[in-house]
């Protein structure tokens, strides 16, 4: 922290203390075009934007070098931008120092004024003017300049829809920080009011750098961990995330869309995306999971700060770190703490999960009856004799382990499909039965009203390839046989097979394996 004291006292860190973020800057820039995306749905526009929208459309002015805009630069999209792979070179300025023969390095007394100085208009010059680094949409490589570019062609289009003259800077503050109540965010000079909770490296730092407008989607944000903990939940772990982003537009933003060379990180809009194996027990079917952790991470100046998200498990991590320049304090990485951390909280959250999976679904269901489909098809019994289902969780995997209709295995009766004189191969009537992946489609959802959550067969290997399941065989109400329907309620959880026309309700639970 700097001499100021804080509210709390001289050089206490809290979380509302502020640090400068760098480049997680670039994932609010990304974050910003679905923003914008969301605000021009709700006006009558001639051209709606996406990610998927080439740049060109949104911002006229931009334009690259002839045999490059001729080679698919004419094509490169926000999602490219976004991306890193629209080939656009790191950055928007070239220097007069020789990093490789010592003559001299990247500080704030080099480059500082460049960065300073960057205007939006300075940045598409410069693109229009230097050739691209390899073709479009080829490979990774970081731009920060190709993220300024993003946010100018964003900007330029909110202003023509609005009929409004703000910078991009204007923007974020008006429809992205203050609906998120982000009070200890902003991008600029640094307010008067907040001067007491900003912290100031102890080595050469930034801490008076002003970058540019044209530099500040890529790297100009300062920010607390309390407003990042407040982006990262109501945006990209929430169930029912602010109206500022759709859900469908957050599945789509947490994909990823290529890989950088080593074929370990994976890059998608906004994200560095790294895959953990997370082994589960020892037991017969055990598995190593992997999830994707989406991070972003910014370094230059004296600050270095990092936040990520584990959509699948429901938790995100934020790690700001600053230079004390004293021997006495080790240096902090964010990138390697946050590797750390996770091979602790991925099982731990994994087996959370896995718990209230269970809580939730596993167990013995019986007492079936028609739901109404097919007349008197499931012979109603209270003794789940001959229709009856067992729900269990192993391995962190929900897997339904029987499905009996009337005496008869609905799972063999699917995999009897592909059976020949040659072949009876049993993929989901399997001793251990079949694995359960929500399948998440709103529309089969809706079929089932409040509470219901389509599970889609997945037979034993829930990490392998499945190309093939047996969703293309239906019933004669077009319901697809490789999935069941499990509908909570406060009255209990119920099973409903519609090819078999059966529901049936839980009895009780099951212990797990």
């Amino acid at each position: 922290m700097n001499e100021t004291e804080s509210h709390t006292g001289p050089n206490d860190v809290t979380s509302d203390s502020i640090f400068r973020v760098n480049s997680v800057s670039k994932n609010f820039a990304v974050f910003s075009a679905l923003a914008v995306e969301n605000i021009a749905k709700s006006q009558n526009v001639a051209l709606e934007m996406t990610l998927d929208t080439p740049v060109r459309l949104l911002l006229p002015q931009f334009r690259l070098p002839e045999k490059d805009w001729n080679d698919g630069g004419r094509d490169i999209t926000l999602r490219m931008l976004a991306s890193h792979n629209s080939g656009i070179t790191r950055e928007g300025y070239s220097t007069d120092f020789n990093v490789v023969l010592g003559t001299d390095k990247a500080n704030a007394m080099t480059i500082g004024e460049k960065w300073a100085a960057a205007t939006p208009e300075g940045m598409i010059e410069r693109v229009a003017n230097t050739n691209l680094m390899y073709p479009p949409g080829k490979r990774a490589g970081y731009s920060n300049v190709g993220i300024s570019i993003l946010a100018s062609a964003i900007t330029n289009y909110y202003n023509n829809i609005t009929e409004s003259d703000l910078t991009w800077n204007d923007l974020m503050m008006q429809e992205i920080l203050s609906p998120l109540n982000m009070t200890h965010t902003f991008l600029g000079s640094i307010p008067d009011e907040l001067l007491p909770e900003i912290g100031v490296p102890g080595s050469p730092n930034w801490a008076d750098l002003v970058i540019g407008l044209g530099y500040d989607p890529a790297a100009g944000m300062w920010s607390s961990a309390n407003d990042l903990a407040k982006y990262l939940y109501d945006i990209w772990l929430r169930p029912d995330p602010l109206p500022l982003i759709t859900l469908a537009q957050r599945r789509r933003l947490l994909q990823p869309d290529l890989a950088l060379p080593d074929g370990q990180q994976l890059v998608g809009p906004g994200w560095e995306i790294n895959l953990f194996e997370v082994p589960t027990s020892d037991g017969p079917l055990a598995l190593n999971r992997t999830y994707a952790v989406y991070g972003k991470s910014g370094n230059g100046g004296g600050w270095r700060s990092y936040i990520d998200v584990v959509a699948d498990l429901g938790y995100s991590l934020i790690i700001l770190a600053q230079s004390s320049f004293d021997i006495n304090f080790a240096p902090i990485f964010p990138t390697t703490l946050a590797s750390v951390a996770h091979q602790y909280l991925l099982p731990a959250f994994a087996e959370a999960v896995a718990s209230q999976v269970e809580a939730r679904f596993a167990g013995r269901y019986g007492h079936g009856r028609d739901a109404g489909a097919i007349v008197d098809e499931v012979r109603n019994n209270g003794t789940n004799s001959t229709s009856y289902a067992r729900i269990e969780v192993e391995e962190q995997i929900l897997y339904l382990r029987e499905l009996v209709i009337n005496g008869t295995s609905a799972l063999e009766a699917i995999d009897r499909l592909g059976w020949t004189d040659t072949y009876t191969g049993r993929y989901y009537s399997t001793p251990a039965g079949t694995a359960l992946t929500p399948a998440e489609s709103a529309g089969e959802n809706d079929e089932f009203g409040p509470g219901a959550q389509v599970w889609r067969f997945s037979g034993l290997g829930q990490d392998a390839c499945n190309w093939f399941d047996f969703d293309g065989y239906q019933d004669v109400n077009g319901w697809p046989l490789g999935k069941i329907v499990l509908v909570e309620s406060e009255d209990g959880v119920e099973l409903h097979y519609p090819p078999f026309d059966i529901v049936l309700s839980r009895m009780g639970t099951c212990s797990r394996h």
